[in-house]
């Protein structure tokens, strides 16, 4: 949190005040906030080898060889941007592993398998809502469906 900011996030307890010093996310803006922080920091890399969501942070790299060399590129921006990690949240050496609901593999971006049976244990749709839900499971896994917008069509008519 910027110095000049700290005084807005003030705060009684019953015989002092308190602000502070790091942002809270429990205010209104942190998490967008914080997601812009984290694109301009991690500009250079985000699309490359760095994937960002907000305080989640993934190295994506194809050889185990570069993949030292992309976490110390990592390592070098959070440092110079005086930033820092919290150690019991790091895991290395991540074969397979979820990410903001997707499935990271040495093969790639691949669609959650939890969603896939979501959709399938669904009934069918009796109304709007229950349309509108199906559309919305449909459209997190259009990435991975062939001519998604020809199937989905009819649910959306």
């Amino acid at each position: 949190m910027h110095p000049k900011d700290e005084n807005k996030t003030a705060f009684m307890a019953k015989f002092s005040s308190y602000c502070y010093k790091v942002m809270p996310f429990g205010l209104k803006n942190p998490g967008a906030t914080y997601q812009r922080l984290m694109d301009k920091i991690l500009a250079p890399m985000i699309g490359q080898n760095v994937q960002t969501y907000v305080d989640d942070m993934v190295v994506t790299s194809e050889e185990k060889d570069q993949r030292i060399v992309d976490l110390e590129e990592l390592s070098t921006m959070i440092v110079k941007y005086n930033k820092k990690l919290n150690p019991e949240k790091c895991v290395f050496r991540v074969g397979a592993g979820k990410f903001l609901g997707f499935l990271l593999t040495e093969k790639g971006i691949e669609a959650n398998p939890d969603k896939w049976a979501t959709i399938i244990g669904m009934r069918s749709p009796v109304s709007v809502k229950e349309v509108q839900q199906l559309i919305g499971r449909m459209t997190s896994l259009s990435l991975f469906m062939s001519a998604s917008g020809d199937k989905g069509y009819p649910y959306f008519q």
